[in-house]
């Protein structure tokens, strides 16, 4: 059994920031040189500080999913079904329905999906009797339960209530695409009982093995974009899944499209035409039931929450937040912190005169708001229960509920309004473009990013510095007129943490900084400081180390680090 980890409101002050310098002092790999290897040499060790559960997570981020979670699965197990709101009902029926099922079975989804979906699988059709398949309509039907990331990547974009654009991308083969291969067809073969004349996995894979060689070796170059009206697509196919997609509303004729790569298209166009419908079918198929099958490994209780509150965040916002209802007193601190951050921002960029920083960036930052929370304004418990009123889950049914919510979460993708109710499952600040906000998920404010009894060199290097990265997302990148997304990237890593930086140490006084010393049992400033820039990439500690490369970047250009950890070699090469 795993315990939250809980950290009380009437828990000691001093005793709580010790213990939080304990933690993020007690994974140091003080045999590293903090000037050339600080991400290493702060986080190094974290994940053999946290072997009870790394089965569970591998990041902090991840780290405040779990723990948010255990405190949820609490409630629901412990709240009577009659006090709780139809649309967590719902959450506590899904995730129910989940934990039953040890093993995640694709003969029973496909069984569930020709009963609730009526779907006829062209993998358990005879050969001889397969005249009806249609691949565009395949690839469709599959697209509405989250499949998206072959042949063509389908996305909508609305610019009012009525007017929008359809987007048919070409997909990131280079980081999404795994080869199928032949052990998983083998694996198949013995999960999947084929029914007799049907063509056998071993037949399939010799197919599938150079088609996905071809389907690769489609070039990604010259990329040009071009809008088309439905009546004007050049190929068939495309109009066919769209309408497919569509149904049961008519496509409009002059329906906007825009599509990313038409020399993509065109080869894709010509690969296509060299096989038959039965075989293109059967090839989604597979790619369909392995996508399943990857998002559905293992069911542990955890597991099983996280996938619910991944397509129903906002039930688990809501449970966050009635069980930190003091979380609303914390609102003005971090609202003014907010404020500190994005005036620092803008004063730190306008002083370098670059022309690399656009001006459009700087009227983002003057109107950019805060949002604590993901909730929408007004009655939240009346706006989620008609938020998930269509969503009807069954007890004991886990392929059928899990079809629900994908299928779902696809609508609400799709939806003119889903801008009000803009969520991200990740714990950390979010930007949503079409508002110009920055939001916080209630699951952030808490350790190690938050406490309202943590003292201010822990929030200021925590939840600020992240704030300052998030604002960062409303910066342009390449692909909407601005920098390369790796130079952007490195200007907000520079800037984030030297904003929250020097709003710390340029207000803080002499007696705060004594107290301080006293409380850590610290003998100077520069020990100070060098708990700040310790805690705040604490927070990016993940055993991926994806971090490495950007986080010794800013360090080894931050003039503060550099005198802060007395690192002499960078200082005389930031000289030349």
């Amino acid at each position: 059994m795993v315990v939250a980890v809980v950290w009380c409101h009437d828990e000691n002050p001093e005793a709580l920031n010790r213990k939080h310098l304990h933690t993020i002092m007690n994974v140091l790999d003080k045999s590293l040189d903090p000037c050339t290897e600080f991400y290493q040499y702060v986080c190094s060790n974290w994940l053999d500080n946290h072997k009870e559960y790394s089965d569970q997570y591998h990041t902090v981020g991840e780290a405040l999913k779990f723990h948010g979670n255990l405190e949820i699965l609490e409630y629901l197990e412990k709240t009577p079904a009659d006090n709780m709101p139809e649309f967590v009902r719902a959450l506590k029926t899904f995730h129910g329905s989940c934990v039953e099922r040890e093993v995640f079975e694709l003969e029973e989804l496909m069984r569930t999906m020709e009963k609730e979906e009526k779907i006829t699988w062209a993998l358990l059709t005879p050969q001889d009797g397969e005249q009806g398949f249609n691949w565009p309509s395949t690839l469709a039907q599959f697209r509405k339960y989250g499949f998206n990331d072959m042949f063509v990547s389908y996305s909508r974009k609305f610019q009012d209530a009525t007017t929008g654009v359809t987007y048919l991308n070409r997909p990131d083969y280079e980081e999404k695409f795994n080869y199928l291969n032949s052990y998983q067809l083998n694996g198949y073969n013995e999960s999947i009982p084929l029914p007799e004349g049907t063509m056998s996995f071993e037949e399939l894979w010799k197919l599938v093995d150079r088609f996905e060689d071809k389907l690769r070796e489609i070039p990604r170059e010259n990329v040009e974009a071009r809008q088309f009206k439905f009546h004007e697509l050049p190929y068939d196919w495309l109009g066919g899944y769209l309408t497919s997609l569509m149904h049961p509303q008519a496509v409009d004729e002059n329906m906007v499209i825009s599509i990313d790569n038409v020399a993509y298209m065109e080869a894709l166009d010509k690969l296509l035409k060299e096989y038959d419908q039965g075989f293109l079918c059967r090839y989604l198929e597979l790619r369909f039931l392995n996508y399943m099958e990857m998002a559905n490994k293992r069911h542990s209780s955890h597991e099983c929450l996280t996938t619910g509150t991944s397509f129903m965040p906002l039930a688990g916002e809501w449970i966050y937040g009635q069980l930190h209802p003091k979380i609303a007193s914390e609102i003005p601190k971090i609202q003014q912190m907010f404020e500190n951050t994005v005036r620092n921002i803008n004063k730190t960029l306008y002083g370098t005169k670059s022309p690399l920083i656009p001006k459009e960036f700087f009227r983002q930052l003057e109107t950019m708001q805060l949002k604590i929370g993901m909730l929408p304004e007004g009655n939240h418990k009346e706006l989620l229960e008609n938020y998930y009123s269509g969503l009807k889950l069954q007890s004991h049914d886990y392929y059928g509920n899990y079809l629900k919510l994908l299928e779902f979460h696809y609508q609400l993708e799709n939806a003119e309004n889903r801008k009000e109710f803009k969520y991200d499952a990740e714990i950390a600040p979010i930007y949503v473009e079409t508002s110009n906000t920055l939001q916080l998920p209630l699951g952030l404010l808490r350790p190690p990013v938050y406490h309202a009894a943590f003292e201010d060199i822990f929030k200021q290097s925590s939840l600020a510095h992240l704030m300052a990265m998030g604002i960062f997302e409303a910066f342009p990148v390449e692909e909407n007129g601005g920098l390369d997304a790796n130079h952007v990237q490195k200007i907000a890593g520079l800037t984030s943490l030297h904003s929250a930086f020097e709003i710390f140490f340029s207000s803080a006084q002499p007696e705060e900084i004594l107290r301080y010393q006293t409380l850590f049992q610290l003998t100077s400033l520069e020990q100070i400081k060098q708990i700040f820039f310790i805690n705040a990439i604490h927070q990016q500690c993940e055993w991926y180390f994806n971090n490495v490369e950007r986080v010794n970047f800013v360090i080894n250009n931050l003039s503060d680090f550099i005198e802060t950890f007395d690192c002499k070699f960078n200082g005389l090469i930031k000289m030349f």
